[in-house]
C-alpha cells in the first residue's frame, strides 16, 4: 500500500505512530471541535470495531453499503476515512451522545488503538469501548474484570472518582493511565501533578505511582517514588518502559536506590530554601506557620537544621510543605506529646487519600525516628538515616 494511503489508518501501527505524528502533532481543529469520536459502532445490531488491518479502500467500500449507530445512544454515526486522522466513527450532531462518551483528541484515539494492539499481541482478550448500560459508562478498554481508562485531557477529580465507583458497582476494577505526548527524561526530577492526576494513583497508600502512556512512542512512563512539595509540585522518579517490554498486569516500578534518594533529597533541599526565602517577606508573622514554629522551636530562620524538609514516604498524605509538617512534628516531640496529637487535634491538613490514620501514623512515626536520631547531624547523615528508614518501610 502506498505511504499516502497508509497515513489515515496505518498511523495505529508502531512504525507509523512515530514517523507520522512527530512532524504533524495534534491538529488544533480536532481539539477544538466538541464532537465525540469512537472506534466502535453497531452494524445491523452487531458491534463493529475498526482494526489496524482494515485498509483505506476496505473502509471506503464499507461506508458505501452500510449504516452505523452509536453503541451507547443508538444515534447514527458516520465512518470518517480521511487522509490525516485515524479512521473513526463520529456522531452526526455535535455532542449528541452523553452516555459514557466525551470529545476526544487524536492522541486519545491513537492511544486506544495502541493499547488495544498491545493486548492483542499478547493474546489477551480485550474489548474496545465496550458500553456498560447499567452505569452508562464506556471504558476505553475492557480486559477481563478490569476497565482501563486512558485520560489524555484534564478531568475534574469528582469525575475520576465517580467513574471508578461506577466500575466497582458492576464488579470491575479500574486502572487509569495518563496519556502524554512529550516524554520526560528518566530519573528523579520535579514535576507538575494536578489533583485529578493524583486521583489516578496506583499502588499502595504510602508508595503510589502514576502510570502514563505515550502513543506516539509506544512507551509507558512511570512517575514513582513520589514526594510532595506543595501546590502541584512533586518530586518523582521517571522510568521508561517500551510497550514491547511491558507485561500485564502492568509492571510495578522499582524502588529508589540510595544514590537516587540522595538526588531527591537534594532537590527537596533546594525547594526548602526557596520556601524559606518566600516566608521572609511574610507580613503577619504571628499567624505565619513558619515564623511561629521557628520561634517555638527556637530555630535560626536563616539556618534551619537539615533534619527538616526531607523527603519522607507517604508525606503526600499531608497537604502541607514538608518543612512545615515536620516542624509541627518536632514541636510535639519537644513538648513531650505523642505525634498522633497532630491528627487528633487536626493540627495538620490531611489529603483526602490520607484519611486512614494508620498510614498517617506510619508517616509521623517515621519522621519522629528521623528527628530523634538526626536533629543534630549534617545533611548527608540525615539523608542516610532517612533513606534507611525508607528502605525499612519497603521491607514491611
Amino acid at each position: 500500500m502506498p505511504f499516502s494511503e497508509r497515513i489515515s489508518w496505518g498511523i495505529c501501527s508502531k512504525a507509523a505512530s512515530i514517523s507520522i505524528l512527530r512532524p504533524m502533532g495534534l491538529p488544533r481543529k480536532l481539539n477544538q471541535r466538541r464532537v465525540i469520536h469512537i472506534l466502535t459502532a453497531l452494524d445491523n445490531g452487531h458491534i463493529f470495531t475498526l482494526q489496524t488491518y482494515h485498509t483505506r479502500e476496505q473502509l471506503i467500500e464499507l461506508r458505501r453499503g452500510r449504516t452505523f449507530q452509536c453503541p451507547a445512544c443508538k444515534a447514527p454515526v458516520v465512518l470518517k476515512v480521511g487522509m490525516v486522522k485515524i479512521p473513526h466513527f463520529a456522531h452526526l450532531k455535535q455532542l449528541s451522545c452523553t452516555q459514557g462518551g466525551e470529545p476526544e483528541t487524536l492522541l486519545h484515539l491513537l492511544g486506544k488503538c495502541e493499547l488495544s494492539s498491545f493486548f492483542h499481541d499478547k493474546h489477551i482478550p480485550v474489548q474496545l469501548e465496550h458500553y456498560l448500560p447499567l452505569i452508562k459508562q464506556r471504558p476505553d478498554l475492557l480486559v477481563g474484570k478490569t476497565a482501563i481508562e486512558l485520560q489524555c485531557s484534564p478531568l475534574p477529580v469528582e469525575q475520576v472518582i465517580k467513574r471508578s465507583q461506577g466500575y466497582e458497582q458492576v464488579g470491575l476494577h479500574s486502572i487509569w493511565i495518563r496519556g502524554m505526548e512529550r516524554v520526560p527524561v528518566s530519573g528523579p526530577g520535579i514535576f507538575q501533578i494536578r489533583p485529578f492526576e493524583r486521583s489516578m494513583f496506583r499502588g499502595t497508600n504510602l508508595h503510589p505511582h502514576l502510570l502514563h502512556f505515550s502513543p506516539k512512542h509506544s512507551l509507558f512512563v512511570y512517575y514513582s517514588n513520589l514526594f510532595y512539595i506543595q501546590g502541584n509540585r512533586w518530586i518523582a522518579k521517571v522510568s521508561l518502559l517500551p510497550m514491547r517490554e511491558q507485561s500485564y498486569p502492568f509492571a510495578m516500578p522499582k524502588k529508589l536506590n540510595q544514590a537516587e534518594y540522595k538526588q531527591a533529597a537534594a532537590l527537596m533541599r533546594i525547594e526548602k530554601h526557596k520556601y524559606i526565602r518566600s516566608q521572609l517577606f511574610a507580613r503577619n508573622r504571628m499567624k505565619n506557620p513558619f515564623w511561629r514554629l521557628s520561634y517555638e522551636l527556637q530555630l535560626d530562620r536563616e539556618a534551619i537544621p537539615d533534619v527538616f524538609g526531607l523527603p519522607i514516604a507517604g508525606g503526600h498524605l499531608i497537604l502541607e510543605p514538608p518543612l512545615i509538617w515536620q516542624m509541627k512534628t518536632a514541636k510535639m516531640i519537644e513538648c513531650g506529646k505523642p505525634v498522633e496529637t497532630l491528627l487528633a487535634d487536626s493540627l495538620v491538613k490531611v489529603a483526602p487519600s490520607g484519611s486512614e490514620n494508620e498510614s498517617l501514623l506510619q508517616v509521623l512515626s517515621a519522621y519522629e525516628t528521623l528527628y530523634r536520631n538526626g536533629r543534630a547531624t549534617p545533611f548527608s547523615e540525615a539523608v542516610d538515616i532517612s533513606y534507611h528508614l525508607l528502605a525499612k518501610g519497603w521491607e514491611n
